[in-house]
């Protein structure tokens, strides 16, 4: 039995209706969670198909019926949580109920239509079945349905487009738009692919605007995924005219949202260029494409920590493809795991899974792989972990305050039982503390096992970890403090098993009163919550 929402997310007022994969055989009760707490109760008859709940409050939840369990969230705009996945198959043969099934089963809010367009200067096709720029065949009215049925379970689809690329055969048209390098010649992308022009220039930028207002006229997707390549981060042109792409993108950013005002949009700062200077831009998201020498989980950490404190209100969506699924996809399950425990418990989100059950290896998205049933099951699970807990982990006001807080000669909180670190170190639980607005909330991610914390590379099956401790100060003798697991949502309680007094190594430590909690097994990603009210 599976659950799966009817929506992938919802927004205030929408009716939450959450669909059985098969009939119930036996009348049982349906359970809504909010963090800890349960909120509401349903009892399901026999032969059910769907359980429909009403309305909610914004935020996220949980719900389980018997051994079945799925979540749902309730936001004013995806771009609250984005969860972003992605479309490449756009002819008559594509399943686009499947397509959508999988984008509800992982609730996955935003689409990204790969190359949806007819040419990068030319968005629009001359008829309705053409051939993109590099030999995909594309069918508008396709894009149109797909566009139309993920709108309709919850999901917003936008079309990718490059905005500073026209044809090689295009640059007598654009001569005065040319991105130039210092011999003169024009920066391409390929000997007889792409010639990249100035995304500023008056001309282009005009000509550009008006491109993707016909698409919004046109079409029916929602908005834009605007696309650049990393470089060059300077260049000329032909006038003599100096163009720093830094100040470049925020500029055209401006003008896109003055042309579009109600259209969604955000923009690729690759390899985290210029983040600093378009994290600010009146666009919809904060997107970074990962590449080398962002290669390590901590890095996707720092990425994600550095965007989130330019706009906290915009959760970074971290491009990280995994060319690891070439090899072995169950050590790439594993890493995958890894990656998303790294980006959630940081504030972000991880673009990776799309179409009815592909993930991305490659910046060419048709290069995807195709997953088995089984690791298809294994994403949905932590997926749900992602949305149920949302309200913890892209809560605004959220301050990292791990390292004066654990590790170290700090005794706020001291765990024992494994090797315990507060970077992302090899053969060692990772341990973040964040302050959030409902309390502290401790990430356990867990790298024992590993022999390397590269983000593209397969990994060992995580060993659970049982006989973890955990000492706390910050809260009274008969405080109750909750755990949750990916592989065991339900929050439990944790009962204190001892108090005592921490031991003094400095100023710092002041033998602070704490109380010991025993915490249940962990898997690959373990969250702590002390809530406001138990802090003292």
């Amino acid at each position: 039995m599976e659950l799966i929402p009817d929506r992938a997310t919802y927004a205030p007022g929408d009716e939450i209706v959450i669909e059985l994969s098969s009939p119930l055989s036996a009348a049982a009760d349906l359970t809504v969670f909010r963090l800890q707490a349960v909120v509401h109760t349903v009892s399901v008859p026999p032969g059910a198909k769907e359980v429909r709940l009403g309305m909610c409050e914004p935020g996220g939840y949980g719900v389980r019926l018997g051994h079945a369990a799925s979540a749902f969230d309730v936001l004013g705009s995806p771009f609250e949580r984005p969860r972003y996945g992605f479309v490449v198959r756009l002819t008559d043969d594509v399943n686009v109920a499947a397509v959508t099934r999988n984008f509800r089963r992982n609730h996955l809010n935003l689409a990204q239509l790969y190359d949806w367009g007819y040419r990068h200067s030319q968005l629009m096709p001359p008829t309705d079945q053409y051939v993109d720029p590099l030999g995909q065949v594309r069918d508008i009215a396709v894009v149109n349905r797909m566009s139309l049925e993920l709108r309709a379970a919850g999901a917003l689809a936008l079309g990718y487009s490059a905005v500073y690329a026209i044809g090689h055969d295009e640059t007598d048209a654009w001569r005065d738009s040319l991105l130039l390098r210092p011999d003169g010649a024009a920066y391409r992308l390929g000997a007889d692919f792409l010639v990249l022009v100035d995304p500023g220039e008056p001309a282009w930028l005009a000509y550009y605007l008006e491109q993707l207002a016909v698409v919004v006229e046109k079409t029916e997707l929602a908005g834009f995924h605007l696309d650049q390549y990393g470089w060059p981060k300077f260049a000329h042109r032909a006038d003599g005219t100096r163009v720093d792409l830094a100040e470049a993108y925020p500029r055209m950013l401006a003008a896109v949202r003055e042309r579009l005002p109600d259209v969604p949009f955000m923009f690729n700062n690759v390899n985290d260029f210029p983040t600093y200077a378009t994290a600010t831009a009146p666009q919809d998201a904060t997107y970074i494409e990962v590449w080398d020498p962002h290669s390590t989980l901590q890095d996707l950490g720092a990425l994600a920590t550095a965007a989130r404190a330019l706009r906290p209100e915009h959760p970074p969506i971290l491009s990280a493809y995994l060319s690891c699924y070439a090899d072995d996809e169950g050590r790439a399950n594993v890493a995958a795991s890894l990656v998303m425990a790294t980006a959630w418990s940081h504030g972000a989100s991880h673009l990776l899974l799309g179409e009815d059950g592909n993930v991305l290896t490659a910046p060419y998205y048709p290069d995807n792989h195709r997953l088995e049933a089984s690791s298809g099951v294994f994403f949905a699970r932590w997926y749900d972990f992602q949305v149920r807990y949302g309200d913890l982990f892209y809560d605004q006001a959220q301050v990292d305050v791990t390292e004066f807080f654990t590790g170290g000669i700090n005794n706020d909180l001291v765990f024992s039982g494994a090797t315990f670190s507060t970077k992302a170190h090899a053969g060692s639980v990772w341990t973040r503390v964040v302050r959030t607005s409902h309390g502290l909330v401790v990430h356990l991610v867990n790298l024992v096992g590993q022999t390397d914390t590269l983000w593209d590379a397969g990994k060992n099956d995580v060993p659970r970890q049982s006989g973890i401790c955990v000492t706390v100060a910050p809260v009274a003798p008969n405080a109750r403090i909750w755990f949750a697991d990916v592989d065991a949502p339900d929050m439990r309680e944790l009962q204190p098993s001892a108090s005592g007094e921490t031991t003094q190594l400095d100023a710092l430590s002041a033998s602070q009163s704490s109380v010991r909690f025993d915490l249940p097994e962990i898997g690959a990603w373990a969250i702590l919550l002390i809530p406001s009210g138990q802090l003292h």
